[in-house]
């Protein structure tokens, strides 16, 4: 992921708060060693974080952020290794970006049974188009959210299109599943 966000996208490890600038003068960060990547400093390049990150990265990533809300729970580490290595496996284009494969994987274990609310602190919707921050507007059905940027989305809401995107990751990688509705996906 990107942003606030970030995580090393092959190792999945932490990302540490010292800056250091390639020969560009863009801002890369170390990824940091810890007992989920223990060899993250050795493998991991510097790195802002990416859109798409390996199955590993996010499965690590999961991990990390469940710690910081409850005891571990192999059981739902399990089913979010398992679930993890489907999305990854059926995403294609959009749907292949972290946060999609986030909130699809939070709506498949909600389904499962798992208690997924502490997961929204740990990803942060994106224009699917430049992956730019969304600004929010009220309207009568709820928030719009709308590219911060200038790309050619305009006035579209974004977080529709992100609905659309993951409800068809959820249906591609379960099919045998009902198809979530758009306004009722659980984490977004």
């Amino acid at each position: 992921m990107i942003g606030k966000h970030a995580f090393c996208p092959t190792s999945g490890a932490s990302l540490s708060r010292e800056v250091h600038y390639d020969e560009r003068g863009r801002p890369e960060r170390v990824p940091q060693a810890d007992d989920l990547s223990p060899n993250a400093a050795l493998d991991g390049p510097l790195t802002t974080g990416k859109r798409r990150s390996s199955r590993r990265a996010l499965a690590t990533y999961f991990r990390r952020c469940h710690r910081r809300h409850a005891d571990p729970n192999d059981g739902l580490y399990c089913r979010a290794a398992l679930s993890l290595t489907r999305l990854k496996r059926a995403a294609t284009g959009r749907q292949e970006r972290d946060v999609i494969v986030w909130y699809a994987l939070g709506e498949r274990l909600a389904r499962d049974g798992f208690d997924v609310e502490w997961m929204r602190a740990h990803a942060e919707p994106r224009c699917p188009d430049c992956g730019g921050r969304l600004t929010y507007v009220s309207a009568a059905d709820g928030p719009v959210g709308r590219c911060g940027n200038s790309c050619r989305s305009g006035r579209d809401d974004r977080l529709e299109t992100i609905r659309e995107t993951v409800c068809s990751l959820f249906a591609r990688t379960f099919p045998d599943d009902p198809d979530p509705a758009t306004d009722a996906l659980t984490l977004l």
